[in-house]
Formats: C-alpha cells, structure tokens, sequence
C-alpha cells in the first residue's frame, strides 16, 4: 500500500505553527534476534525533534532505543507526547512519510491521535524542488559532503564520529549487541543522539532560510525513553 502523499502548501511560510521537524534512524533490515519484526521491514530505532514556536524559539526533545526488543510501540507513544498537538510535522521526505503511515498500520491507535497527526506532514523536500541553488538543495534533502559529527568538546569525548546513515545503523546495533561492554554502550549512545541533533539540525536551519527567516539556538530538552 502507498501511503498518501501530503499537500504541498502553496508557500513555507503558510507551514502551521508549532512546526515539528521530525528525522528518524532507521534499520532497513532488522536484525533476526529481534521479536515482532518482519524481514525487509524497516524499523526506525531513533527519532530526533526540533519543536519550533511562532516566536522562533526552539525545542528538542528525542528517543533512542537501548533495548533491542521492537522498539516501535514505546517509539510511537513517546512521539505522539510531542506531536500531537497542533502544529505542522516537517519530514525530509517521502521515505518518512511512508514509515509513519506503515507504523500507523501496525500500532493500536484507539483516539485516533496517530492518524490525526498524519494528516499534518509536510514533506521538506517537496518544499525544495523548485530551488535552483543545488547546494542548498543539498542541504534541504540533509544531504551533506562531509557528514561527520563534530562537536566542541570531541578532543575528550571518547564517542565515535559517525558519518552517516549507514554508521549511525551500525553503531545502533552494537549498541543493542549483548556483548557490548556498558562504557562502550554509553558512548554509542551519545554519538548517535549527537548525529540525530546535527541532521536535523541541518534540516531545521535549511528551512528557515528557504522560508525567509531564522531560527534561535536550539534549546535542549529530553529524552523521552
């Protein structure tokens, strides 16, 4: 089943507030060890959001699964806490739209609040189709040349960098791997928290500048697991 695709809103700046932009991690193929998953089913293990007002102050607010059980249903109650209130769900593209409406499908929804917010994403790669600047382009789609998680304080912080999507999949599995030490777990934990702050990040700021304005500093806030 294909999932419905979003309007497009005739401009960004019609994009309802609060915005919620919204990236996942996400496992293409799970492992087999993990119960209730089916295999080429993707299972998103990570999701970061950005809670943006109408002032222009922004919020965080994040879950990462450490367990390595199916993360899905306690990813989708912790997501809902956030999104659904009112307000606009901002996602890089179609890719997302089809996990969420493919979680909606597996996920009890008794108040209907999960379809609810289904009906407000807005896709940001559809915002920029028509920017004529490929760099910016680039960076819209979260699509960066040298993607590595640079942080101040990195000389003393013993985290891997991650690179990309396929390292930040990688160390997620380490992380749920019994045999990984806890050091070592905690250290997986954080860089993958980092590198989902820093794509979305990106997104976040990319969109303000295709819409005309700016953002404030982000302003950290939980992790809701």
């Amino acid at each position: 089943m294909t999932a419905r695709q979003p309007p497009k809103p005739a401009r960004p700046r019609d994009i309802a507030f609060p915005r919620h932009y919204l990236r996942f991690g996400i496992l293409e193929v799970p492992p087999p060890a993990m119960a209730g998953s089916r295999h080429f089913e993707p299972i998103p293990y990570q999701w970061s959001c950005h809670v943006e007002t109408e002032s222009g102050l922004v919020d965080q607010f994040g879950f990462l699964d450490t367990r390595g059980l199916d993360p899905r249903p306690e990813l989708v109650d912790a997501l809902l806490a956030v999104i659904e209130r009112k307000g606009s769900i901002l996602v890089p593209s179609a890719r997302e739209t089809a996990l969420l409406h493919g979680l909606q499908r597996r996920i009890a929804d008794p108040t209907g609040a999960f379809a609810d917010a289904l009906t407000r994403l807005v896709e940001i790669d559809r915002l920029a189709k028509g920017r004529r600047d490929p760099a910016a382009r680039r960076v819209v789609l979260g699509i960066r040349t040298a993607a590595l998680v640079l942080w101040p304080d990195d000389a003393a912080d013993p985290s891997p960098m991650l690179r990309d999507d396929r390292a930040a999949a990688a160390a997620y599995l380490e992380l749920i791997d019994a045999r990984t030490q806890r050091i070592r777990r905690r250290q997986l934990a954080r860089a993958l928290v980092r590198y989902g702050d820093l794509e979305l990040s990106d997104l976040v700021q990319a969109f303000a500048e295709h819409a005309g304005g700016g953002s404030e500093p982000i302003k950290s806030g939980p992790m809701l697991n």
